[in-house]
């Protein structure tokens, strides 16, 4: 007598198990071939941004481009695309420079853009006519079901797709401590994030940090701790050139100077004021 119920809870459990996973999804993709979008207009329009899709979670290829119509509406486009196939995926604009999991993708914030047409082919996804494209650096295919990050596209102004250059830069004056030099914030070829001090020299002292501040120019204390600072790491040398690597998704929109930051006292040595390039 008991027999029923029982399996009727192992079909229910089967039938949540494949609404779930989905394993229908990792048989059979689906390919699109859109051609790239026409307008009313014949003087054409532009490319603001570019990239080139590495996988994460599964490997993902191809290239997305954010152009500007003649019309002014912008349009995100994927071509010579290709990914795994899978639940609930979506395209996604995230602020990291280039999420490589999954955890900087929630982190830093991302916005979507529309359900993932198909796992291969050339689509076309318009962007709102409100949207900051100054506050993403990064198209994410992204499966919603799982919160899982299947292939990253750092992005790029056109034309500079691959290639270093230079985020913001500032000179150092001095606020506790005679300090001077330069701080310049690098995107390198590979999507990371480096801050590069040049002809650098401050005071020594005990346990000394480098910090982005979100005050614009701080020349006291107080400014950088009510304003709000991240830091980036252990002071490496209190003379000569030196890099520091940024995580990937520090949203840098949000810090406008480089200080270098006595933990032991509270103290400002020096501040940099970043402009950005």
């Amino acid at each position: 007598m008991q027999r029923k119920p029982l399996v009727l809870l192992c079909v229910a459990g089967l039938g949540l198990g494949f609404y779930l996973f989905r394993p229908d999804t990792l048989l059979w993709g689906r390919t699109v071939n859109e051609s790239f979008p026409a307008t009313s207009d014949a003087s054409g329009g532009s490319i603001l941004l570019e990239g080139r899709f590495h996988g994460v979670a599964h490997e993902t290829s191809g290239t997305a481009t954010i152009h500007r119509l003649a019309d002014g509406k912008r349009v995100l486009r994927l071509t010579g695309f290709k990914t795994s196939n899978g639940p609930d995926v979506r395209v996604r604009l995230a602020k990291a420079a280039d999420p490589r999991d999954n955890d900087t993708v929630k982190s830093a914030g991302s916005v979507e853009v529309a359900i993932l047409k198909g796992n291969e082919g050339d689509q076309n996804y318009d962007l709102p006519g409100d949207l900051d494209l100054a506050a993403f650096h990064s198209v994410v295919i992204w499966c919603n079901r799982f919160g899982v990050n299947f292939g990253t596209a750092p992005l790029s102004p056109a034309g500079m797709e691959g290639e270093t250059r230079v985020l913001a830069s500032g000179e150092f004056h001095s606020v506790a401590h005679e300090t001077s030099g330069m701080a310049t914030i690098h995107r390198l070829a590979d999507g990371k994030r480096v801050l590069r001090l040049t002809g650098f020299k401050t005071s020594n002292g005990p346990d000394v940090r480098v910090r982005l501040a979100k005050a614009a120019d701080p020349r006291d204390n107080d400014t950088v701790k009510s304003a709000g600072s991240v830091e980036v790491a252990p002071l490496k040398g209190t003379e000569g050139d030196q890099n520091y690597d940024l995580p990937g998704d520090l949203d840098l929109a949000a810090f406008h100077s480089v200080v270098i930051w006595c933990n032991r006292f509270g103290v400002n040595f020096g501040t940099a004021p970043l402009t950005a390039n």
